[in-house]
């Protein structure tokens, strides 16, 4: 499972640990783990490597701005 929070959240981060805060009302929330069990394999039936389709995509972002 990913979880995603936003940068503020993330409070200390090294090659073994990374501690992040969390709101406790998010904590609390309920989560429907059918939605999430459903969300996980979306791209399975067409054989896509979710990390390699991520890593693509962000490539094609990261772009250098040659300044003259």
């Amino acid at each position: 499972m990913i979880i995603t929070l936003p940068n503020k959240a993330l409070k200390y981060l090294d090659s073994k640990i990374i501690q992040v805060e969390i709101d406790e009302n998010l904590l609390n929330k309920k989560i429907d783990i059918r939605a999430l069990q459903k969300a996980k394999g979306l791209l399975r039936k067409y054989n896509i490597d979710g990390l390699e389709y991520q890593k693509t995509i962000r490539k094609e972002w990261d772009r250098n701005i040659e300044i003259r």
